[in-house]
């Protein structure tokens, strides 16, 4: 799928594709994350930028830095850090590649995308996939008996 598809797949525009790597719509934030970029922590897909991204120079004054900066700010803001994501198989600085929406069915079902920390200085962030704790009808307390 290409990285603009994957977006709309979501309900998300991209204004630029050469220059954006967030998107922000009223329900919400959806950002992109590089494959290769991404590490595993707790058995869970994590990523954050001072560990896995390729050198700060790079990047750091990137049109798409910027507005993702506001985009993740949002999202810690108005969402509890709750973002979408897209995953991108391309090489940094390269190429796209293929980009997947990440859709919470089947194996994925149950987890949800988690922005954990934000440097708005600098735009460095963690995020962390989470998965949702299931409640259990058998663990809830019998309801209160109904007086008449």
């Amino acid at each position: 799928m290409q990285f603009t598809e994957a977006f709309e797949r979501l309900g998300y525009s991209i204004g630029a594709q050469r220059q954006d790597w967030s998107a922000q719509n009223e329900r919400g934030v959806c950002i992109s994350l590089w494959r290769k970029e991404m590490g595993v922590r707790d058995g869970l897909l994590w990523m954050d930028t001072r560990v896995h991204a390729g050198p700060f120079d790079g990047w750091k004054d990137k049109p798409g830095n910027h507005k993702r900066i506001r985009h993740l700010r949002r999202a810690l803001d108005q969402f509890g850090g709750l973002a979408d994501v897209v995953i991108v198989s391309g090489e940094p600085g390269v190429s796209y590649g293929t980009a997947q929406p990440w859709l919470a069915e089947g194996a994925r079902s149950g987890t949800r995308w988690r922005i954990s920390n934000l440097d708005e200085n600098t735009g460095h962030f963690e995020v962390r996939l989470e998965k949702q704790e299931q409640p259990c009808s058998a663990s809830k307390p019998p309801a209160a008996p109904q007086r008449a």
